[in-house]
C-alpha cells in the first residue's frame, strides 16, 4: 500500500515499469504531451476501484505521468508478481483474461497519447481495441519489406522500428519510430504496397489494427488521414535534420545503432581522439576484479558529446556492460542472480549464478562472457557448477569504475547516451542535460601544463644569464640551490609511476549501504597526475639549467652525462606528451573501427578476401579500373604517409580517389559502374591500415625510450650526488 500526498508523483512518462496500481481512495490523474502537440494534456483520472499503469504487464516504460489529485492511497502490484501469481493460479481462462483487460486498459492509455485521438468517439476507440493484435519482433527482423501488400496499420507500443529503403548498394534510413509512433498508414491511405521497409531495430511490441477496420473509422472522421500524415511529416522533418547534420560528419555516426544507445543507461564510451591505445583501462579493470570485463573491441561512431566538446568526436563503443534500461540478461535468468539497483546498475549474484550461460545468449551486444568461477567465489547451494558469469557491475562496492579512474588522459567515460549525447537526446529526449564539468577537467590539467612550461623557461633563461655573468655557479649559492630541487624534481617524477601501479590501494569503497544512493559520476583520477608530472618535469628541466652552464657540452663528468641525458630524457618525454595530443587524433580520422595490434594482420588478410570477392561479377570496364587504378592505390609504397600528410578523413579520401576515376573516364561508362563504390571503400581501408599501425608504433616506441632515459639518468644522479658528497 503507498500512500501520496495532494499533487505527488507516482512516476513519470518514460519510465520503466515495474507494476501497476488499484485506487484505494482519492484520485490519481494521468496526463501527457500527445504526439503532434507541444503542452502536456490530461488523459484521465483514475477514482476509487480504478486501476492505472497497466503497461508494466505489456510494454516497456510509461506512456504518461501519475499525479495524486487528492490525498491517496494506492494497491502497488509488481507486475512480475502479477504474471506468476496469474501463471500459477490453474485458472488460465481467468488469468488470461485478466491479462487482455489490463493490455487494452495500457493501450487505450498509449492511443490517448496520440493528438489525433481527441477526435475520436468512445465507440470509435473501443473499435480500434477490438480489432487490436500484438505482435512482438525481435532485433532485425522485418515487420514488412518494400513491395509487401498494405494490409495493416501499426503502432509502435515498446521498443523502436527503423523505416529504411534500399537503393540497390546500400540501406538508406528515412526513420525511427519509437513509443507511440504510428506507421504503415501512407501506403493504407494510397491503395498501394509497402513503399519502404520496417526492421526492428531491438525487441519491439507492436499493437496491428487491419487495414478495413481503419479504414472504416477514417470513412467516419475523413480529417484522420491528415492528421496522421502532418504528425509523420513533422517528426521525419526534425530527424532528417539530426541525421543529416551528424551524417555530414562520419563514416558512421550515431544512429547506425540507434535502440543500443537509446536503452543505455551507462554506456562505456572510450574517445578515441585523446585515447593513446595504452590499454590501461583493461589492465586496471584486470588488476581489481582478476580478469578484465572490458574488451577494447567494439563499434565506432562519430556524434556530439557537449561535455567534452562542440565538435562531434570519434568515440569507440567496446564490449562492456551497458546496464540497459529493460536489460534481456536480467529477464533469461532462470535463477534470478541477475539484479539491478534503483539507479540502474546491474550486477551479478555469485551465489545464484550456475553459469548455464542464459545472459551471455540473451545479450545482444556480447557484454556478458563466461568464466571459470574463482576458488574464493561463493557457489549456488546444491551444485560445484565450476563456471560463472562475468560483466562489468561499474565496480560495485567502490565510489566508480577502476577503467575511468586510471585512464591516464581521462579519454575513457560512462555516459546516458539518450541525455549526454547531443544527437540522440535531440531525436529522442529533445532536451540538454550536458554537463560542462569534463571540459573544466580538461582546462585545469591544459593549465597546468602551461604554467609549467612557463615557470620551466623563466628559470631556465634566468640561470642561463646568471651563469653567462658569472653571477651564479653550480656548487654554491643559488645554482647550487637549483641542483638540490633538480635532484628533489627527479625523485618525484619517479613516484608519477607509483599510484598507476597500485590500484587496489586507492580505489575507494562505498560507504555504508551499496543502494542507498546512486553515486556521483568520477572522473580519471590519474589524468592530473600526468599533467603535474609534465608540469613537473618541464619545472625540474629549467632547474637543470639553472644550476649547470650549458658549456661545455662534452660530459668530461658524471654531472655533465647526467645532464645530457636528462635533457635527452626531457626532449622524448616532451615529443610523446605532443604525439599523445596529435597522432589519436589522426588515427581516429582514418579508422573505420578501432583496432588492437593483434588484429592488424588479421583485418589485411580480411580485407584483401572482401577486395577480391567484390570484384568478382563485376563488368569489365570495373575491372579494367580496378586493375589499374585501384590495385596500384592500395598497394603504393607511400600512400599510407600522403593520405596522413593530406589530413583527410576515410570519406574524403573515397570522395578523392572517386573524383579522380571520374577524371579518367571523362563522363563515359556511368552505366556500367555499379559496385564500383564498394571497391573504393574497400582499397581506401587498405591503404589506412598501413597509416594506422605506422602511428601506433610512433605512439607506442615514445615511453620506453623516456623510461630508459630516464632511469640512466636517475643512475646517473646517483653517481653525481655520491661524488659532490666526498668533496
Amino acid at each position: 500500500m503507498v500512500s501520496l500526498a495532494e499533487g505527488e508523483v507516482v512516476y513519470r512518462a518514460g519510465e520503466a515499469t515495474r507494476a501497476f496500481y488499484v485506487v484505494a481512495e482519492g484520485l490519481v490523474a494521468l496526463s501527457a504531451v500527445r504526439r503532434g502537440e507541444d503542452h502536456e494534456s490530461e488523459l484521465r483520472v483514475a477514482g476509487k476501484g480504478a486501476s492505472f499503469g497497466e503497461e508494466a504487464t505489456a510494454f516497456g516504460a510509461r506512456s504518461a505521468t501519475a499525479t495524486a489529485r487528492a490525498s491517496s492511497r494506492l494497491c502497488e502490484v509488481p507486475a512480475h508478481v502479477f504474471q506468476r501469481a496469474a501463471a500459477r493460479s490453474g485458472k488460465a481462462e481467468v488469468a488470461e483474461r485478466l491479462e487482455r483487460i489490463l493490455r487494452r486498459a495500457a493501450t487505450r492509455d498509449l492511443l490517448h497519447t496520440m493528438a489525433f485521438a481527441r477526435a475520436l468517439d468512445p465507440e470509435d476507440v473501443d473499435v480500434l481495441l477490438d480489432a487490436a493484435r500484438y505482435q512482438r519482433f525481435e532485433r532485425g527482423q522485418p515487420v514488412y519489406r518494400e513491395g509487401d501488400p498494405s494490409t495493416d496499420l501499426f503502432l509502435v507500443a515498446d521498443g523502436m522500428i527503423q523505416i529504411q529503403t534500399d537503393d540497390g548498394e546500400r540501406l538508406r534510413v528515412r526513420a525511427y519510430l519509437g513509443r507511440g509512433d504510428f506507421f504503415g498508414d501512407a501506403e493504407i491511405e494510397a491503395g498501394s504496397p509497402r513503399l519502404t521497409s520496417a526492421v526492428a531495430s531491438g525487441p519491439s511490441l507492436l499493437v496491428t489494427i487491419d487495414a478495413r477496420t481503419f479504414r472504416g473509422i477514417s470513412a467516419r472522421h475523413p480529417e484522420l488521414f491528415g492528421a496522421l500524415r502532418r504528425i509523420a511529416l513533422d517528426q521525419q522533418a526534425a530527424q532528417r535534420g539530426v541525421v543529416g547534420r551528424a551524417a555530414q560528419n562520419a563514416t558512421q555516426h550515431a544512429f547506425r545503432d540507434l535502440y543500443r544507445l537509446k536503452v543505455a543507461r551507462s554506456l562505456l564510451v572510450i574517445d578515441l581522439e585523446t585515447c593513446v591505445r595504452c590499454g590501461h583501462c583493461a589492465w586496471g579493470c584486470a588488476e581489481l576484479h582478476g580478469e578484465a570485463r572490458i574488451v577494447r573491441r567494439g563499434d565506432k561512431m562519430v556524434a556530439r558529446v557537449e561535455a567534452r566538446s562542440e565538435a562531434p568526436r570519434s568515440l569507440l563503443l567496446p564490449n562492456s556492460c551497458q546496464h540497459c534500461e529493460n536489460p534481456s540478461c536480467m529477464i533469461d535468468c532462470p535463477t534470478g542472480a541477475i539484479g539491478r539497483e534503483p539507479d540502474g546498475e546491474v550486477f551479478i549474484r555469485e551465489a545464484l549464478c550456475t553459469g548455464c550461460g542464459a545472459c551471455a545468449k540473451a545479450c545482444p551486444w556480447d557484454n556478458i562472457q563466461m568464466a571459470t568461477r574463482p576458488a574464493e567465489a561463493s557457489r549456488p547451494a546444491g551444485g560445484a557448477y565450476p563456471d560463472v558469469a562475468v560483466k562489468c557491475d561499474l565496480c560495485r562496492g567502490y565510489e566508480g569504475p577502476a577503467c575511468v579512474q586510471v585512464c591516464p588522459t581521462g579519454s575513457i567515460f560512462r555516459m546516458n547516451p539518450s541525455e549526454e549525447l547531443a544527437d540522440v537526446r535531440d531525436l529522442v529526449l529533445g532536451g540538454s542535460t550536458a554537463r560542462a564539468a569534463v571540459q573544466e577537467r580538461v582546462a585545469s590539467s591544459a593549465g597546468l601544463v602551461v604554467g609549467g612550461a612557463i615557470a620551466g623557461a623563466a628559470i631556465g633563461v634566468v640561470g642561463l644569464i646568471m651563469h653567462a655573468r658569472g653571477l651564479w655557479h653550480a656548487d654554491a649559492g643559488l645554482g647550487g640551490a637549483a641542483g638540490v630541487l633538480a635532484a628533489v624534481g627527479f625523485v618525484l617524477l619517479v613516484l608519477y609511476a607509483v599510484p598507476k601501479r597500485l590500484v587496489r590501494l586507492w580505489m575507494r569503497k562505498r560507504g555504508g549501504d551499496e543502494t542507498a544512493e546512486p553515486r556521483a559520476p568520477v572522473a580519471s583520477r590519474v589524468r592530473p597526475q600526468l599533467a603535474v608530472h609534465l608540469a613537473l618535469g618541464l619545472v625540474t628541466t629549467g632547474l637543470v639549467f639553472a644550476h649547470a652552464p650549458v658549456y661545455p657540452i662534452a660530459p668530461s663528468t658524471a654531472g655533465g652525462a647526467l645532464r645530457l641525458v636528462f635533457l635527452a630524457s626531457a626532449l622524448v618525454g616532451g615529443l610523446s606528451a605532443f604525439g599523445y595530443l596529435v597522432i589519436p587524433r589522426r588515427m581516429a580520422r582514418i579508422e573505420r573501427s578501432a583496432a588492437l595490434p593483434e588484429d592488424f594482420s588479421a583485418a589485411r588478410r580480411d580485407l584483401v578476401d572482401r577486395l577480391y570477392r567484390e570484384v568478382s561479377g563485376k563488368s569489365d570496364l570495373v575491372k579494367r579500373i580496378f586493375e589499374k587504378i585501384l590495385v596500384p592505390f592500395a598497394m603504393s609504397t607511400f600512400g599510407p604517409l600522403l593520405l596522413l600528410a593530406s589530413g583527410r578523413t576515410l570519406r574524403q579520401e573515397e570522395q578523392a580517389l572517386r573524383a579522380r576515376i571520374d577524371r579518367v573516364l571523362e563522363g563515359r561508362g556511368k552505366e556500367r559502374l555499379a559496385g564500383l563504390d564498394g571497391l573504393v571503400r574497400i582499397v581506401v581501408e587498405l591503404r589506412a591500415l598501413t597509416a594506422q599501425r605506422l602511428l601506433l608504433r610512433l605512439l607506442r616506441v615514445g615511453l620506453p625510450l623516456h623510461i630508459l632515459t630516464f632511469g640512466m639518468a636517475m643512475a646517473l644522479l646517483v653517481v653525481h650526488v655520491a661524488a659532490v658528497m666526498k668533496r
